[in-house]
């Protein structure tokens, strides 16, 4: 056969060969693309760091009665300080300022109109064939949480005695020039918190019932003690004060809790890794593991991560609709438990087909069990233990440089407010099981034991760290965590590096998630 014939007989499979990598190239593409416009979204997002501080702060305004208990006054003033009050009024000032910008940047795009031009909605906003459904739920999902916050921030005034700012907090949520479609059921405790301590005192019909739907927590309280004053319903004016004795002695505990034992790990962290740091020199021991002798091909990981990404985009809105339809109710009318189960099926759809692609490629390599290692034997353990207390310290300080170059960065864990919209504890256990069992296990074995070992082929061990914790961290589709999500990676990735045992980074990640899962229900008690 001549070398024009050889070449010709080639051809077709280096064609389909280069077609596959086109359209492989092309889907990689659409799924940054599809991070990008994700990542830029939630931008607008309030960010969850802001949601954790504001549970925080209402744990301290419940907490606040402790200062004046000789018993516990030198814990809460060590916990709490001796302005709780104003010191919770500037964060809820704050944090509406915020809301208030995301919501005018929200009406600027929705009406399409040049940033300096007036914010004035128009009354006929969701009529607008320029205005996405989607944007305009975004913008009505941000003004509930906007009048939520005014109404909170007002009961902060009132309580101060500072009754014109109060009132002027409720009023915005009364506006009259408001849009239709951003109206509030919030209206009418407004209106109820505005007769409590306006000029006369007014007590409007179902008043009680209106705090109750509306408030919660020390806000509930104070609102309640105001009407039963009015009322002059002594018996429950007492019982209510005994109740938010017992409440505020919790929610001191619960604030030791969550403020003492962080701190605790992130100094014992802190330790460890000065300790293994100088260990590390003095034994002039490496600093990271040796890369990893990978058997399949780069081209296969980029199709298994395109492949799973893009199929995880669209389980994420295929099935929770699926699982809709067969209950036969609307979204807004799932319990938590069956919100919780909606995540467990949607979560595991998706990482089951990442297990379907990894197995199709690895199966056609032999030797890829030397990569991607679980072994019941060896120092796992102590590797995973030792890795969760210093990501501590790490990560936080993560958070606080994101913080400081990206304070508008929105986004966050769409399971938090699940998780504090629950109360039972099946949903809850189902919400643990995605969380600490299923999520650890399924982005382990895909970032760390499939991943980054495919990146230590191609780049030097610490820039393959670096480049898959930043992956890692860009999945979870949101600016706000994405440098310490980061941060988590490198630390999952320097395990893994030494201790060769996928139930290492497991482990950590396990602990991590479980961590931050109890601080939430702890920091919920306040509601």
């Amino acid at each position: 056969m001549s070398h024009s014939e050889t070449t010709a007989s080639a051809d077709p499979s280096s064609a389909r060969l280069s077609v596959r990598r086109g359209i492989l190239n092309l889907l990689s593409l659409l799924a940054i693309v599809i991070v990008g416009l994700s990542l830029s979204s939630s931008w607008f997002q309030p960010p969850p760091q802001t949601q954790l501080d504001l549970l925080q702060t209402d744990l301290a305004l419940q907490a606040s009665r402790t200062l004046d208990d000789p018993r516990y006054q030198d814990l809460a003033q060590a916990l709490l300080g001796q302005d709780v009050f104003k010191v919770a009024q500037n964060r809820y000032q704050q944090t509406a300022d915020n809301y208030t910008e995301r919501l005018k940047r929200l009406k600027r795009l929705a009406r399409l109109t040049p940033a300096g031009e007036s914010e004035a909605a128009s009354p006929e906003l969701a009529q607008s064939p320029e205005v996405d459904p989607a944007l305009l739920a975004s913008m009505q999902d941000l003004q509930t949480e906007l009048d939520a916050l005014w109404l909170r921030l007002g009961l902060l005034y009132a309580y101060q005695e500072d009754l014109e700012a109060a009132r002027q907090q409720w009023q915005q949520i009364i506006d009259l020039e408001r849009p239709v479609e951003l109206e509030s059921s919030q209206k009418g405790a407004a209106r109820v918190l505005q007769g409590l301590w306006g000029t006369p005192r007014r007590i409007l019909p179902e008043a009680e019932v209106q705090i109750r739907n509306h408030l919660d927590g020390w806000f509930e309280a104070v609102a309640l003690q105001q009407l039963y004053r009015l009322q002059q319903r002594s018996d429950s004016l007492n019982a209510l004060n005994q109740q938010q004795e017992k409440l505020a002695l919790a929610a001191l505990f619960r604030l030791a809790v969550v403020g003492g034992i962080p701190v605790l790990g992130a100094l014992l962290g802190l330790m460890l890794l000065l300790g293994w740091l100088g260990w590390s020199l003095w034994r002039k021991r490496p600093l990271l593991g040796p890369a990893w002798e990978v058997p399949w091909p780069g081209i296969g990981a980029q199709a298994v991560l395109t492949g799973w990404f893009l199929g995880f985009i669209a389980l994420n809105a295929l099935v929770p609709r699926l699982y809709i339809i067969i209950l036969g109710l609307g979204a807004r009318q799932l319990s938590p438990w069956q919100q919780a189960v909606a995540l467990f099926l949607t979560y595991n759809s998706g990482a089951l087909l990442g297990a379907g692609l990894l197995y199709r490629l690895l199966h056609a390599y032999p030797g890829w069990q030397r990569v991607l290692q679980v072994r019941l034997w060896g120092p796992w353990l102590l590797w995973g233990l030792c890795g969760y207390w210093v990501a501590l310290p790490l990560v936080v300080l993560a958070a606080a440089l994101s913080q400081l170059l990206l304070p508008q960065a929105g986004g966050g864990n769409p399971i938090l407010p699940l998780l504090l919209d629950s109360h039972g504890w099946g949903a809850r256990l189902v919400f643990l099981a995605v969380v600490s069992v299923c999520a650890p296990v399924f982005e382990e074995v895909l970032f760390r034991g499939f991943w980054l070992p495919t990146l230590s082929r191609y780049l030097p061990m610490g820039a393959a760290i670096g480049l898959s914790a930043f992956t890692f961290a860009l999945a979870h589709l949101n600016l706000s965590d994405l440098l310490p999500l980061t941060m988590l990676g490198v630390v999952l990735g320097v395990v893994y590096s030494h201790s060769r045992n996928l139930l290492a980074p497991i482990l950590l990640h396990s602990l991590w998630n479980t961590g931050s899962l109890v601080t939430l229900l702890v920091l919920g008690g306040a509601r």
